[in-house]
């Protein structure tokens, strides 16, 4: 009669082999010394043609060192398993995704004699997540096409509406001539920096980057406006530090940016006050300028919005002026942050890569 341990370890091993769960024992060296029938099914390969074969070989390229690097974890005791996703390579070439729970196989006395590594086939899933993304992106991007479309028209036919009635008002004889053609010539101008904004978001933009350093860019742009915020009783205050902020740039993209926030905050206080550009670098070789104002302030509500194309609280504006000032930083393998209190201000802030030069 058999004993109660080897009973154990017959059902153990039946167990194993009819589960619907891929199996692979693994020693310690990484190479496969047992495998069930089914994880046979998921790679596509006879029990014989795995055997004693590196474990990785089955592994998709881009994610062995990932691998190795888990596979070390358990090495060093720091965890005793791992629930994971990964790719495996079928024989017919196909990757195969699966979930994977990695886990240390210990004798009684505790000593490592290998890994153990089950596997569900998730591969269906990941296909229909994708299939249900790729939807959702194509249904984003018809929404968006039908916003952007709608603010074009709404943007034009303002313009647009200007001009026919003064035409009319030309064929009618009414009126000054003279008066009625500029302001026809200045809608249209209108009309033709909505169409170039328009078409910067577009298509990509022929840059000449060169070495730059951000503390003159914002000195000359303060120059250029600081008459303006003086009209309208506002303070610029800079504090850039005696260090070079040297930044591999578009000088004239840059500079409309920094325009731009400028022009925004000095808007943003029509009774006066403060504007703060501080530079700050940060140890991950980045440098910050931040752009604060003591005026207005943005809604939370509103400030989730910032970016959208036609989205604006301004009379005249048209919402595409944040928008290429984001995507031009972004160009520049920078980021844009803001954040707002109403009545209280707001911060832009901009974070650009330092020349390693």
């Amino acid at each position: 009669m058999m004993n109660s341990e080897s009973l154990s370890y017959d059902f153990m091993v039946q167990a194993i082999e009819v589960a619907p769960i891929g199996t692979v024992f693994i020693d310690s060296e990484g190479s496969i010394i047992k495998i069930n029938p089914a994880a046979c099914v998921m790679l596509g390969y006879e029990a014989e043609e795995c055997l004693h074969h590196p474990y990785y070989n089955w592994i998709y390229p881009e994610d062995v060192n990932k691998d190795k690097d888990r596979m070390e974890k358990l090495k060093s005791g720091k965890t005793a398993s791992l629930q994971l996703e990964k790719r495996l390579i079928h024989k017919q070439g196909d990757i195969r995704w699966v979930s994977c729970m990695l886990s240390t196989a210990r004798n009684r006395e505790g000593t490592t004699l290998g890994y153990v590594a089950h596997f569900t086939d998730i591969t269906d899933m990941k296909k229909a997540a994708h299939q249900e993304e790729e939807r959702l992106i194509q249904s984003d991007k018809l929404s968006m096409a039908g916003q952007l479309a709608a603010g074009i028209a709404h943007e034009i036919r303002n313009p647009m509406t200007s001009i026919k009635g003064f035409v009319q008002l030309i064929r009618s004889g009414a009126g000054r001539k003279d008066e009625y053609f500029d302001i026809i010539s200045s809608e249209i101008e209108r009309i033709e920096l909505i169409v170039s904004e328009l078409l910067y978001l577009a298509k990509p933009q022929s840059v000449k980057f060169e070495r730059a350093d951000i503390r003159q860019l914002l000195d000359q742009v303060i120059t250029l406006l600081n008459t303006q915020a003086i009209i309208h009783n506002v303070e610029i205050i800079t504090d850039f530090g005696a260090r070079e902020a040297n930044v591999e740039g578009d000088v004239n993209h840059l500079k409309q940016v920094f325009i731009n926030f400028i022009k925004n905050a000095v808007e943003s206080m029509p009774g006066g006050g403060e504007l703060i550009i501080r530079l700050e670098r940060g140890d991950d070789h980045t440098v910050a300028i931040y752009f604060t104002d003591n005026g207005c302030g943005i809604p939370e509500a509103i400030l989730s919005r910032l970016g959208e194309p036609f989205f604006t609280t301004k009379e005249k504006g048209n919402g595409l002026g944040f928008m290429i000032s984001k995507k031009m930083i972004e160009d520049h393998k920078g980021k844009v942050h803001v954040s707002s209190k109403l009545q209280e201000g707001t911060t832009i802030k901009v974070i650009l890569p330092l020349s390693i030069i």
